[in-house]
């Protein structure tokens, strides 16, 4: 009677086990779907930044579409990560982060019609941004 119990809880978990090794290679397919798209936003970032780099009167968005690059870059790196070690580190996605935050305020950096409240704001999300990347990365 223990065996029976016993086999129908193996055959159980070689269900779970073939369902969620199905699961994983989906979703390995839905990653490697985006990073066909990321490499061609990316191409097409450093495409745009060639063209602004010619027709440059105002440095603004060329910083911007740099950083935009930046984080595509970022991005891909951490799905490729992924794809190889089935884990993400979360100082990857810190750094990401932080360049987003830092690309929005290059992009949106009218401090003059800000309030006092929007740049505390910002400043305390940089700030523990800041603070979790030091604290996860020394580990």
């Amino acid at each position: 009677m223990a065996r029976m119990e016993e086999e129908k809880v193996t055959q159980y978990t070689q269900v779970h086990k073939a369902f969620r090794k199905i699961l994983e290679i989906c979703f390995d397919l839905v990653v490697i779907v985006f990073l066909f798209f990321i490499l061609y936003l990316t191409v097409y970032s450093i495409y745009l930044s060639f063209k602004l780099t010619y027709r440059a009167t105002e440095p603004k968005p060329l910083i911007a579409n740099v950083l935009v690059t930046i984080i595509l870059i970022e991005t891909y790196r951490i799905l490729i990560i992924y794809l190889r070690q089935h884990r993400v580190s979360l100082t990857r996605i810190l750094e990401v982060g932080i360049v987003a935050l830092i690309q929005k305020l290059v992009v949106a950096s009218d401090f003059k019609e800000m309030d006092a409240f929007k740049l505390f704001a910002i400043a305390g999300l940089i700030f523990v941004l800041g603070y979790l990347y030091i604290r996860i990365g020394g580990e």
